[in-house]
């Protein structure tokens, strides 16, 4: 059963993504994957469905569904990181 993300939630967390992403080719440590929004951990892999529709985290089993106003608020937010 998937969790419903609000569009803030999801604005939040693509711009975490988009942080941690930016730091990858650093020498210095990356930043970390950003906490699963359903618990505590700490993913090892956030997959996005390629239509959009879903958010899963791979380590913790979390799977998020994504309304369209929801993935529009993550990708703008994404973009002004």
């Amino acid at each position: 059963m998937s969790i419903l993300l609000t569009p803030a939630r999801t604005a939040r967390l693509f711009a975490a993504l988009a942080a941690q992403q930016q730091s990858l080719p650093s020498k210095q440590h990356p930043v970390p994957l950003p906490h699963c929004p359903a618990g505590r951990h700490r993913p090892h892999q956030v997959i996005l469905k390629g239509d959009g529709t879903g958010l899963d985290f791979i380590g913790c089993g979390h799977a998020f569904t994504l309304t369209r106003e929801a993935l529009l608020a993550g990708l703008a937010a994404q973009r002004a990181v």
